[in-house]
């Protein structure tokens, strides 16, 4: 590809953080919140608020964003369980190919033994994945020997923040966080990575290129620890209190988790900051695409519960904002269709490339929406799907269907149903309603139907996992819903 037609392509930045509950912005869950990067992305782009994370646990998600497919199309499963196979076509391929720079910088999460594999391997794999350069991909950076974070660290003198500390077994209470971050602001590692990415972007990218960036911030998920003066910032009287919780002590101590993960959130967002008003400066807004999103949510205590994994919206549903410079919408556009992850990757290649999503990312079931943002098409999804595998709590996989209006989820233990419209925090389970019962059937339908028409990628793909598992995908869902049924 010759100069000329690099010019015409857009730069694409993925700007990711991890386990960002879609509502807790300014002007979300309260408006002292200060987020004033997904502000600044919001008023001039657009905003689906019904985005929802196709398995709301890192390690499918990240996979989706690069394959461009469901978490259950993987050897691997929709879980945080077996390392990603090395044989999936991923965007990032698609995107050399198209004359693109790429650069992963931050968290990648391919590797369930991060702890254990050296980064020289996890670079080297990274590489093969599509990525021309590659800053502290591991799910664990300070951890991992001879990773940049590692090396950081050691340069600093601060040796005491390189060996992970050992889970309790109360892990509730111990990845909650009840202090400040020990480290000091500048040697965290999301402002590791901030810095890592304005380096890229100053020295590194082949500036005569259009560049793909994953930038991939690793906060607001937990432990609880953002620095000072975020800890203490937000008042926890203020936090609305968690929905489905009627003790007042719970409710107390679920408002105290909201005011420091508000915290966690801003300083987040203000790393984030950093790195986009370097885009600014260097005058590279008017042809960069700006995509922000997360992996999945928190529940934040919504049904006296933590964390992710649940198929409830406070886990499920994520904030996700596009800047599109050829976008002909007015800044501030609010779209709500139903948005996937998978469409993320499908959308960042109808933008960049020639190339159909299926010769890129073979079986991929995503669906572009760069048409949608720009005005050139009305609608998108009208309902998304989203899975877990046997990673959740009882041992209950379940999968969803969700509308803006309605949204269905099958569990062998319990399914449910909750109108979303007049129950938005899904308190009131309707599957028991008989009036119900075509809206039930209808949905469950949708399930069958895209987990029927799913494509299976190519059987020379490996990973660490064996398909004869009575855990596995293949058992757990067939056996589980046609039995159920």
């Amino acid at each position: 590809m010759n100069q000329q037609q690099n010019a015409q392509r857009p730069n694409v930045i993925l700007l990711t953080d991890d386990e960002h509950r879609w509502d807790f912005y300014n002007g979300g869950v309260s408006d002292d919140l200060e987020t004033p990067t997904i502000d600044r992305l919001k008023q001039n782009g657009v905003t689906f608020p019904n985005a929802i994370s196709n398995c709301p646990v890192c390690m499918p998600t990240r996979f989706t964003w690069l394959t461009g497919l469901y978490g259950s199309q993987s050897p691997a499963g929709p879980r945080n369980a077996k390392d990603w196979p090395l044989g999936h076509p991923t965007l990032a391929h698609a995107l050399q190919r198209a004359g693109y720079s790429t650069a992963l910088i931050g968290k990648l999460h391919a590797y369930r033994g991060y702890s254990t594999k050296e980064h020289s391997v996890m670079k080297t794999e990274t590489h093969e994945r599509g990525f021309d350069d590659v800053f502290s991909s591991c799910a664990a950076a300070a951890s991992v020997k001879g990773s940049p974070y590692y090396n950081y660290l050691k340069s600093r003198g601060l040796d005491d923040f390189i060996t992970l500390k050992k889970r309790k077994k109360n892990a509730h209470e111990k990845l909650a966080g009840d202090a400040p971050s020990a480290k000091a602001p500048e040697d965290r590692y999301d402002n590791f990575i901030c810095r890592e990415a304005i380096r890229w972007l100053q020295e590194d990218r082949t500036s005569e290129k259009p560049f793909f960036l994953h930038a991939s911030f690793t906060k607001p998920h937990f432990p609880l620890d953002p620095p000072e003066p975020f800890f203490s910032k937000y008042n926890p009287e203020d936090m609305p209190p968690p929905a489905g919780v009627d003790d007042p002590e719970r409710i107390k101590y679920w408002q105290q988790k909201r005011a420091v993960y508000c915290g966690l959130v801003e300083y987040t967002d203000r790393c984030m900051g950093q790195l986009l008003d370097v885009v600014e400066e260097q005058g590279l807004m008017e042809n960069t695409i700006i995509i922000f999103t997360s992996d999945h949510g928190d529940m934040m205590g919504d049904h006296d519960m933590y964390f992710k994994l649940k198929p409830y919206d406070g886990s499920v549903r994520t904030p996700t904002v596009i800047y599109d410079p050829a976008s002909q919408r007015d800044g501030g556009t609010v779209l709500n269709d139903m948005v996937e992850a998978v469409d993320i990757p499908a959308t960042i290649l109808e933008a960049c490339s020639d190339e159909h999503l299926q010769e890129a990312m073979p079986c991929s079931p995503g669906r572009s929406f760069l048409q949608y943002v720009r005005g050139d098409k009305d609608a998108h999804r009208q309902w998304a799907y989203s899975e877990l595998g046997h990673l959740c709590e009882d041992g209950n996989p379940w999968r969803l269907a969700r509308t803006p209006e309605w949204k269905y989820v099958f569990a062998p233990k319990g399914d449910m149903l909750f109108n979303m419209m007049d129950d938005p925090f899904e308190t009131k389970n309707l599957i028991d309603d008989e009036s119900q019962l075509k809206k039930i059937n209808h949905m469950r339908g949708l399930i069958l139907e895209r987990m029927g028409s799913l494509p299976v990628p190519p059987a020379t793909l490996e990973c660490n996992t064996d398909p004869d598992d009575p855990k596995s995908l293949k058992t757990w869902f067939y056996k589980g819903i046609i039995n159920n049924a």
